[in-house]
């Protein structure tokens, strides 16, 4: 096991995410922190599971929506990475600050759940953090989900008539034609559409689409 000058444990790791800026940010991080070792960057699916299999890292940044285009996702590929690798420990890369994602990724067997808004500089922290305690979740979101589990949280994701909505969205329907389906006004469906991206801290329909989607409840 490697350490660093100060006699700490080097942390190994490598990140799966198809964004290349992404990866300069990790690599240039981990270039200035002594315990910390940047072991590569992958862009698609295949290759990082190539990558993993050649550098043995001790964890692993995964992007949750790497491999959507194929059909899967950073869930099943950290469904993947737990079986195959007991003591390798994922983190989720995610924009989406959800506790029924945070769910998904524990059931998974992530280690980490990280939201791309944090910024660079508490990464190393969380790696540390991962490394000696085996877990690091975004504390917002665990908060949530433990809240939900204890029955006091707010309901689930998208009420029945959000999803129809964000059903819609996904059709590429205009907010006339949702309200035609649902039989409310076209001012109700963009209030709902308003309210579901302040609450899930999201600026785009598209965006509702996504995460409908990442909570399988678009199929």
């Amino acid at each position: 096991m490697a350490r660093a000058p100060d006699g700490a444990v080097v942390i190994r790791f490598c990140v799966i995410d198809d964004h290349e800026v992404v990866h300069d940010g990790l690599r240039a991080m981990a270039d200035r922190e002594p315990d910390l070792e940047f072991l590569g960057g992958a862009t698609t699916v295949p290759d990082g599971e190539h990558l993993v299999e050649q550098v043995h890292p001790a964890v692993a940044i995964l992007d949750l929506r790497i491999g959507e285009r194929d059909g899967g996702n950073g869930i099943d590929l950290c469904r993947t990475f737990h079986s195959r690798y007991p003591g390798l420990a994922v983190v989720l890369f995610s924009a989406y600050g959800n506790g029924e994602l945070l769910a998904q990724a524990i059931a998974a067997g992530a280690a980490g759940y990280m939201l791309k808004e944090t910024s660079v500089g508490r990464v190393p922290g969380i790696l540390r953090e991962i490394t000696a305690s085996g877990s690091w979740f975004e504390p917002r979101i665990a908060s949530e989900l433990l809240q939900r589990r204890a029955g006091t949280a707010a309901p689930a994701a998208f009420s029945a008539q959000e999803l129809e909505i964000v059903r819609g969205i996904s059709r590429g329907e205009n907010n006339h034609e949702i309200g035609e389906q649902l039989h409310i006004s076209p001012h109700t469906v963009k209030y709902h559409i308003a309210s579901m991206l302040r609450r899930h801290e999201v600026h785009r329909r598209a965006e509702l689409v996504r995460l409908a989607s990442d909570l399988h409840l678009l199929e």
